[in-house]
């Protein structure tokens, strides 16, 4: 029992102090509108990186394409269902865009959460290992969820509360993972292309469009090209 909530410790750390430190991090942005504009282009190609790169191959290699194209379906579907309700609470749509996007990324944290508890039954020194990958990929991530709120001008606690919030998954699924061992590969590539879906509908109704309505230069295009880059980089 001591090593399951041993386990569970590494997946909270990994989450919260992962995307939180990304949300701390937007505090030092620029505030300008071509600065702002760009980080949400780096925002945008990140994530598409993310869902073209990680998430959905993944999905493919352990669920199928049916399985795959479901998750997606449903991921979009969800998205839809969730900013029809939030377009009645939140006005702002840089509000409504970070809210959403910090849902995808929270979907996507539960997955990798139940890989990392399961990690820890495989081979000893296999969890720790992942933990820092998965731990330094969030910062990113967080970063991504917070900008959207920094362009609206909310306050650092509130941006760095939010983005804490969403790692929280991780540990829940490290503690799942933990505990009944290597899951489904059907589950796992349905939740997978879940956040894939989300993620995906996110960046092209919310994320650029707010971007280019931010600053109408070629900044947030060229943000959206570094971002895609910048995610190769790190995950290769």
């Amino acid at each position: 029992m001591v090593d399951l909530w041993y386990i569970t410790l590494y997946g909270f750390i990994v989450g919260v102090v992962g995307t939180g430190l990304g949300g701390l991090l937007s505090l030092f942005v620029r505030n300008t509108d071509r600065v702002l504009a760009f980080l949400l282009g780096v925002t945008g190609g990140f994530m598409l990186f993310i869902v073209t790169f990680h998430l959905l191959p993944e999905a493919f290699i352990l669920g199928g394409l049916h399985t795959s194209i479901v998750g997606i379906f449903l991921g979009i579907l969800l998205v839809i269902f969730v900013e029809s309700n939030l377009s009645h609470v939140v006005v702002n749509p840089l509000v409504k865009s970070s809210l959403l996007l910090g849902i995808s990324i929270a979907v996507h944290n539960f997955p990798e959460g139940l890989a990392l508890g399961s990690s820890f039954l495989v081979q000893s020194d296999l969890g720790p290992i992942l933990s820092l990958a998965m731990l330094l990929h969030n910062i990113p991530e967080g970063l991504a969820m917070a900008l959207p709120l920094k362009v609206s001008r909310k306050s650092p606690f509130k941006i760095v509360f939010y983005t804490l919030l969403t790692g929280i998954p991780t540990g829940i699924g490290a503690f799942i993972g933990a505990c009944i061992g290597m899951i489904s590969n059907i589950f796992i590539s349905l939740c997978l292309a879940f956040a894939g879906g989300t993620m995906l509908y996110i960046i092209s109704d919310e994320i650029i469009p707010n971007a280019k309505t931010l600053h109408k230069g070629r900044a947030s295009s060229i943000g959206l090209i570094i971002g895609f880059v910048v995610g190769i980089i790190l995950y290769f």
